[in-house]
């Protein structure tokens, strides 16, 4: 695998991961939960990874137009041996096209056709809110800023910075992201998400690891993906995340807390984006298992479709508290917060998510 091929994987399992935390969070809205939305986020938490001025699917989803204006500002740099900001250039384009427009409109008399003009123009305006810093700005996020937002809750680890936003339901999203220190480390994701009742001082949480399949097989060979597996199994399932409390008598599905969540392989950094996805619990993983033909273990989604669940069913029933954990209090959330996904930050992109009441 070359670097920029290693460099797409990487930013394409993030933003797969980000936007499963906007489906989460969001419950299910699929206009507030697009891969653009997904991109903006995960470039305000991750910009080293999805950032406006790193971001490989980035710059190769822009416009033609903005990529021009990027290539024109890079050689006049050059040229001149300063900076020279795209955008600048794109609004003095903008302003030239404007006032040629308003001579044909001062000169009502004259037939001239200005439709080509109005339509380069349109471009270019586009191209400007494109590149624009604002454009990205917290005004422009998927959830609003929520300042002043005061909860003591269980958290990873101590000292790690948090943003808090305001869902559309009212609710708070307390979000960490911790990952490898040089982005082309990144191997895989992973979303801790934690349902808060900060009245009863008990959460119900989740944990789902992307993993990059190809062809909808995924093969278990990798050394780092079965030392993750184990770090995520001993982080929920050897901790009782999945055991049912006997005192609650409310229907739900068994208590799965850890998943894994093959994602489809993105093929050209300009393609429209899509990616099915099959929410497996870790627990099921054995007897999913098939072989390759050359007799390595892998999970194929014919073995796996009647144990999993689809991204919709997943979201829609960790929402309604029919999956996840069964309720924990906050003490015990404390002890788990051990070392275990701060170990796995160091190839894996963690986003921790703590939703509550405000």
């Amino acid at each position: 695998m070359n670097e920029n091929t290693s460099r797409i994987d990487a930013e394409w399992i993030a933003l797969n991961a980000f936007r499963g935390l906007t489906k989460i969070a969001s419950k299910g809205d699929m206009a507030k939960s697009t891969y653009d939305n997904a991109l903006d986020l995960g470039g305000e938490l991750y910009p080293e990874l999805l950032g406006p001025e790193t971001s490989v699917l980035r710059r190769d989803r822009e416009s033609d137009t903005a990529k021009e204006y990027r290539q024109k500002a890079k050689l006049i740099s050059i040229k001149k041996s300063e900076t020279i900001d795209p955008v600048s250039l794109v609004k003095a384009d903008i302003a030239e096209f404007k006032d040629l427009l308003s001579i044909a409109e001062a000169n009502k008399n004259d037939r001239t056709r200005v439709d080509q003009l109005k339509k380069k123009l349109g471009h270019l305006v586009a191209a400007e809110n494109e590149m624009s810093p604002a454009s990205h700005s917290e005004n422009q996020l998927i959830f609003r800023d929520a300042y002043n937002v005061e909860r003591n809750l269980p958290a990873i680890q101590s000292g790690k910075g948090s943003r808090d936003f305001q869902l559309p339901d009212g609710n708070v999203l307390r979000v960490r992201v911790l990952h490898p220190d040089k982005p082309e480390h990144v191997s895989g994701a992973d979303i801790i998400y934690e349902r808060h009742s900060p009245t009863e001082e008990k959460a119900s949480i989740v944990a789902v690891q992307y993993k990059i399949w190809n062809d909808k097989v995924l093969r278990l060979t990798d050394p780092r993906m079965i030392e993750q597996l184990a770090k995520l199994n001993k982080f929920m399932c050897a901790n009782g995340m999945c055991s049912q409390d006997k005192s609650d008598n409310t229907y739900r599905f068994p208590c799965c807390a850890a998943f894994l969540r093959p994602t489809d392989k993105l093929q050209k950094t300009d393609q429209k984006y899509f990616s099915t996805g099959e929410h497996l619990p870790i627990c099921r993983i054995d007897e999913c298992k098939t072989e390759t033909v050359r007799g390595k273990p892998a999970l194929e989604y014919h073995k796996m479709r009647d144990v999993s669940l689809s991204s919709e069913m997943f979201e829609y029933l960790f929402n309604k508290g029919k999956i996840g954990s069964r309720l924990v209090d906050y003490d015990e959330l404390k002890k788990l917060y051990a070392d275990y996904f701060i170990e796995s930050a160091e190839d894996n992109v963690v986003i921790y998510a703590q939703e509550f009441a405000a």
